[in-house]
C-alpha cells in the first residue's frame, strides 16, 4: 500500500483518504492491479475514441485524430494516468443523470458537448475524466448527488409555523462547525455508541441538502487475516426547503434523521420545532377519474400495468393481482365482464402500478381514518431519479388534480 500512496503523490492525485473515505472506494482491494504497468496498458486499450480524446486534452497532447496515435501518446505517460484509472473505477454504478447534470453545471458547454454520444446520452466516463481534470473535489459532489438519485424521500413539514423570523437565511445558518456541534450533542444524548459524521451541504435550486454518514447496525468485514468489527454506515440526507419549514428525509433508520432535523430547526428558529409527515388529502372521485382514464388507456404518458386487490370477486375472495409488462386494460375489461368489478371499491385496491418513462411506479391509495371518502396517494419515488420524480409529480397534479407523496415516512419514538 505504501507503494500505491507514493504513486498517488507522484501523479499529483488527492491522497488515499480522499478515495477511501470521501468516495468510499476501498482501494486496498484494488491497488495491486491499479498500480501494475500491464493493467495500465490494458486499460488504455479498452478506452473508446471519445475517452481517449478527452484524456489527451487533459494532458495537453495533440497526437492527431487516429485512435492508435492517441493510445500511443497516452501509453507514454506511465504513472500519470493512475488517478484517471481510479476515476474509471469510481464511475461504476453511478447514476448517469447525476454525472451529466453536475457536468453541465460545472464544465464549459463545448466540453460537455464533446462528450455527447447522441441526442439522449453522454459518455459519462469522458465527462468524469473532464470533471476530475477541472477539479478532483467535484467527484465528491458527484458521489453525494448520486445518492439523491437512488433513494426515496419522506416529506415532512413543521407542525406549526414558528413566530420568530430568523435574521439569516437557513443555508447561511448551516455552517459546518455548527452542524458538527449539533451532531456531537445528539450522539452524546443518544448514548448508542454511534457517531454522526457531517459530510457536506450542497445547494440545489435554493434548497440546502445536508449529507450525514452515521454508524447504524453492528457489522463486520471479512479479510484474509480474519474479520474487522464495526458498524454498517447509514447515509442520512436532509433536503430542506429554503425557509426550513419543510424537509425531505432519506435514510435507513426511521427516527434518528427526524430527531437531527428537529434539532437543527430548533436551533435555527430558537423555538421548539417538530416535523411531521405531510398529508395531502383528495376525494375518491378524483381517484376514480384517474382509474377510468387508465382503464381506457387515455392517461397521458401513463400505462396501466398492474392492480393488486385485497379481495377478488372470485369465490373465496382471495387476493388477486393482474399484471402485464405493457398494459392490463384489455384484461381488466374482460375480467369485469366475465367475473365482476375490480376498480369500484377503492378500499379494496391495495395498490396499482403505472408505467412511466419505462419504470413501473406503484401508487397506493392510503385511507384517511376519519372519513371513508378521502385518500392520500403515495408512490414509490425511489424508482425514479430526481428529475423524473419532479415531472411525475407535476403530471399527476396538473393533469389529474392529484397531489402525490412518497411512500417513505419517518416517525419519532
Amino acid at each position: 500500500m505504501d507503494t500505491f500512496i507514493d504513486a498517488l503523490q507522484q501523479a499529483k492525485a488527492p491522497p488515499l483518504e480522499f478515495w477511501d473515505n470521501e468516495l468510499e472506494m476501498g482501494l486496498q482491494h484494488v491497488f495491486l492491479d491499479m498500480n501494475s504497468e500491464a493493467y495500465a496498458q490494458e486499460w488504455i486499450g479498452k478506452l473508446n475514441g471519445r475517452q481517449l480524446e478527452t484524456l489527451c486534452d487533459c494532458f495537453g497532447l495533440a497526437p492527431g485524430n487516429q485512435i492508435k496515435d492517441r493510445r500511443k501518446a497516452l501509453q507514454s505517460l506511465n504513472g500519470q494516468l493512475l488517478p484517471y484509472r481510479l476515476v474509471d473505477h469510481f464511475s461504476m454504478r453511478k447514476a448517469r443523470v447525476a454525472i451529466v447534470e453536475f457536468a453541465r453545471d460545472t464544465l464549459e458547454e463545448s466540453l460537455v458537448e464533446s462528450c455527447r454520444i447522441n441526442d439522449e446520452d453522454f459518455d459519462v466516463k469522458a465527462l468524469l475524466f473532464a470533471l476530475y481534470h477541472h477539479d478532483p473535489q467535484g467527484l465528491r459532489d458527484v458521489f453525494l448527488l448520486d445518492k439523491i438519485q437512488k433513494t426515496g424521500f419522506a416529506r415532512m413539514a413543521l407542525t406549526k409555523s414558528p413566530s420568530r423570523r430568523p435574521d439569516v437565511p437557513f443555508h447561511e445558518y448551516l455552517l459546518p462547525d455548527r452542524i458538527r456541534r449539533v451532531l456531537e450533542a445528539y450522539d452524546h444524548d443518544k448514548k448508542d455508541r454511534r457517531t454522526s459524521d457531517f459530510k457536506a451541504v450542497l445547494i440545489e435550486e435554493g434548497r440546502p441538502i445536508l449529507f450525514i454518514r452515521r454508524a447504524e447496525k453492528p457489522s463486520l468485514i471479512v479479510q484474509t487475516v480474519g474479520v474487522v468489527h464495526g458498524f454498517h454506515p447509514e447515509w442520512i440526507i436532509l433536503d430542506f426547503s429554503p425557509d426550513a419549514k419543510r424537509v425531505r428525509i432519506s435514510s435507513s433508520s426511521p427516527t434518528v434523521p427526524l430527531e437531527i432535523a428537529n434539532r437543527l430547526a430548533c436551533g435555527y428558529f430558537q423555538a421548539e420545532c417538530e416535523y411531521e409527515n405531510e398529508s395531502e388529502k383528495i376525494f375518491s372521485q378524483q381517484v376514480h377519474r384517474l382509474l377510468g382514464l387508465l382503464q381506457e388507456d387515455q392517461a397521458d404518458r401513463l400505462s396501466f400495468v398492474e392492480v393488486l386487490l385485497e379481495h377478488s370477486p372470485l369465490d373465496g375472495a382471495s387476493k388477486m393481482t393482474l399484471s402485464d409488462p405493457s398494459s392490463i386494460c384489455k384484461s381488466v375489461a374482460h375480467f369485469q365482464k366475465a367475473v365482476g368489478d375490480v376498480l369500484s371499491d377503492l378500499h379494496n385496491i391495495k395498490s396499482i402500478k403505472v408505467l412511466y418513462k419505462g419504470k413501473r411506479v406503484r401508487l397506493i391509495f392510503e385511507t384517511v381514518e376519519e372519513t371513508a371518502d378521502q385518500f392520500v396517494v403515495r408512490y414509490t419515488d425511489q424508482l425514479l431519479n430526481a428529475r423524473e420524480r419532479t415531472t411525475f409529480e407535476e403530471l399527476m397534479r396538473n393533469d389529474h388534480g392529484i397531489p402525490i407523496l412518497s411512500t417513505e415516512k419517518r416517525h419519532k419514538r
